[in-house]
């Protein structure tokens, strides 16, 4: 299964967001959804299921590497807790920033672009990255050049 999820602080940063859910890798159907408003101080509480719902999968998300992951990672230690890892990671974030045709259109049908709502985000991005998937079965594939840090 992979993990498609978004975690960040809330508007007024005082506390914290977590939408995630479990796709099906051949459909990206969810199959499980999760969402928490968690204020300050009641990360213990949910960190239990966060972690089963990340650890040793695929992750997948929008700009997963330099914003969800190190606050994971921090919000974990500050618990002194393991912090979930990944299996490998799908940043979305590379897709919208490459000069392609597909790039150019995922940013129109909204990939990346914020709700502010984890669980909004997640099935709002899911909801672009599916119309990319139509758009792809009606022009053909395009060639892609993958980096050594993007899950093909």
């Amino acid at each position: 299964l992979i993990a498609f999820f978004d975690f960040k602080r809330d508007r007024n940063r005082k506390g914290l967001q977590f939408g995630g859910m479990l796709l099906n890798p051949p459909t990206l159907n969810d199959i499980i959804l999760r969402s928490f408003m968690i204020p300050r101080g009641y990360f213990l509480e949910v960190s239990d299921t966060i972690y089963d719902m990340l650890n040793g999968r695929v992750w997948m998300g929008h700009d997963i590497e330099k914003v969800d992951t190190p606050l994971l990672e921090a919000e974990f230690k500050k618990i002194n807790k393991p912090a979930p890892t990944a299996l490998s990671k799908i940043d979305t974030l590379h897709f919208t920033s490459s000069d392609t045709a597909l790039g150019k259109i995922a940013i129109q049908v909204g990939l990346g672009r914020q709700a502010y709502g984890s669980c909004k985000d997640c099935r709002k991005n899911l909801k672009a990255i599916k119309k990319c998937e139509a758009f792809m079965a009606i022009v053909g594939e395009p060639e892609i050049k993958y980096e050594d840090d993007v899950h093909p």
